[in-house]
């Protein structure tokens, strides 16, 4: 069943949601305890909080597991397995554990959170998220090997008490309690997996709202309801399955309701409406032309000005469908917030390219000079293979052919196997569509700094990393503003357009949160705790 692939991608920020209005004059009936469907693009590799780092993994965990706390859908943290407070220097806080189960059974105890935070952070689990937790006292000295595990700042005072202290007082550090890495893991059942811990369902011990009760591998995942969730009476769907595949006729599926929601082609959001089903559209994706600047022809910035000033801007424009792709005017998508419920890019500078030849011929002049290099190689441009995408590769490689007299080649792949090659650094130059890491604007340009996840076109400078560190928790619209702008004069990539998503449920269903930005690394493109639905 083959759908468009939504990147997935860091927290829980539920900032657009959908809640379908049941049709008027249906005979009143019971919307709880239904069995939903929705698809899952890949497999998911193993369901282990700690160390997942796969969409379709991260998918699964954030319904199988739940942390200290989740965010709502304007991004706020609410208490989740536990309620909390803090000190007044901020540097000490206390989470008070609510009483609820794992899937065996057994009792979630403080000791289970603590365990699953001393994995993410000791250097053994090689765990990539590792950083997130370096705002705990001497988690960083721990990772890097300079400190034993028994230093970390978090402590079980007792079964239902755990206490993290901070390097520093940081607001935010609430919402960072959603993130998988912080996720309980029960030692017992652990070890008793011998290494196959998240990798089939009897390996799978969940604290969440649902639970693995099947896998069947390359095919689908069966969650049903926990009863022994602590919020159990308030979760409404008594079983999801998640079918594993791309969906070629989504339409037809959510019409026939063998699917609740999905990813809809622009093409399709008319047909969609006809037959009832509510569309939901994001903006939370760039089209953006990948530089991979490891290479010698693409390591000097001047270089890579001079083929984003060399483009054809205006006649490129002509081409989009603008029920789909409106121009770029950044690196952040409209979607993207400063902070909960405040957009950023409405009000933002825009970064607008225009057609500079001259400028682009001597940028490219200096820029080989500078690299070393007596002319630029024939590169290759890899992108998309539908005619849509082609047809924008080919307006691209032949504005470089008129302006900068530079011969390009295009290379036309699957979606599969672009986006293996863009994340793995196997390109030259990508017409590649993006998903940020999750809405916050100043993460957005967190993925370009040098060796970050999401930092597809290795783009790597010491100043950019240093302002980018040098931000508070919570920077301001101005800061995050002149920091991107910093991003367009380094040129990494190009944003090409912002490409527009959209998303099915068929009528009769309620209480569906539809998640921008596929839900973040660590979250699902769909909530549906709250999902109801009326039987046809």
């Amino acid at each position: 069943m083959p759908v468009k692939k939504t990147s997935l991608a860091k927290i829980f920020i539920p900032l657009l949601f959908l809640i379908t209005v049941l049709a008027s004059g249906c005979e009143k009936q019971d919307i709880s305890g239904k069995g939903f469907r929705f698809p899952l693009l890949t497999e998911p590799r193993q369901l282990d909080p700690q160390v997942a780092t796969d969409s379709a993994s991260i998918t699964l965990i954030a319904s199988l597991f739940e942390g200290l706390a989740r965010l709502d859908e304007t991004g706020a943290p609410q208490p989740a397995a536990a309620s909390w407070t803090v000190s007044s220097d901020g540097l000490t806080y206390t989470f008070n554990l609510k009483s609820s189960k794992w899937s065996d059974g057994s009792e979630v105890t403080a000791y289970d959170f603590l365990f699953g935070i001393q994995r993410a952070v000791m250097p053994s689990t090689n765990s990539q998220y590792a950083e997130e937790l370096f705002i705990i006292k001497n988690a960083r000295e721990i990772n890097q090997g300079k400190m034993d595990i028994s230093k970390l700042g978090v402590k079980a005072v007792d079964n239902k008490t755990l206490v993290v202290t901070l390097t520093q007082p940081d607001s935010g550090f609430p919402a960072k309690t959603a993130m998988p890495p912080y996720m309980p893991c029960k030692k017992s059942f652990f070890e008793e997996t011998g290494g196959r811990y998240g990798l089939e369902a009897k390996y799978v011990l969940s604290n969440g709202p649902f639970y693995l009760k099947s896998w069947v591998h390359n095919e689908s995942l069966l969650l049903n309801k926990h009863e022994g969730y602590h919020d159990a009476k308030n979760i409404l769907p008594a079983a999801v399955r998640y079918v594993i595949g791309s969906v070629d006729k989504p339409v037809s599926y959510l019409e026939e309701g063998l699917l609740d929601a999905a990813q809809i082609p622009s093409g399709s959001v008319k047909e969609a409406e006809e037959k009832g089903i509510t569309v939901l559209t994001h903006q939370d994706s760039v089209r953006m032309l990948w530089m991979n600047n490891s290479i010698p022809a693409l390591s000097n910035s001047f270089i890579r000005r001079a083929l984003r000033d060399a483009i054809e801007w205006e006649k490129l424009y002509e081409q989009f469908d603008r029920d789909n792709d409106i121009p770029a005017t950044g690196f952040i998508p409209p979607d993207s917030v400063i902070s909960p419920g405040t957009k950023y890019r409405p009000s933002a500078s825009p970064l607008t390219p225009a057609t500079k030849p001259q400028e682009a011929v001597q940028y490219l002049s200096r820029g080989l000079e500078a690299a070393g290099l007596e002319k630029m190689p024939a590169l290759t441009l890899i992108c998309p293979e539908d005619d849509y995408s082609m047809n924008i590769a080919r307006y691209i490689v032949q504005s470089w052919q008129k302006n900068l007299s530079l011969y390009f080649n295009i290379e036309t792949l699957s979606p599969s196997q672009l986006d293996a090659r863009v994340k793995v650094g196997n390109y030259q130059l990508a017409l590649y569509t993006y998903t940020p890491p999750d809405s916050r604007a100043v993460d957005v340009l967190t993925a370009f700094k040098t060796g970050a996840v999401g930092n597809y076109s290795r783009f790597s400078d010491s100043g950019f990393d240093s302002r980018l560190s040098s931000l508070n928790q919570n920077p301001s619209k101005s800061e995050i503003a002149n920091l991107e702008k910093a991003l367009w004069d380094s040129c990494p990539s190009v944003p090409v357009s912002f490409e527009l998503t959209f998303f099915g449920i068929p009528k009769g269903n309620s209480g569906i949160l539809v998640m921008p930005f596929g839900g973040g690394t660590f979250g699902s493109l769909f909530d549906f705790r709250k999902a109801g639905k009326i039987e046809k």
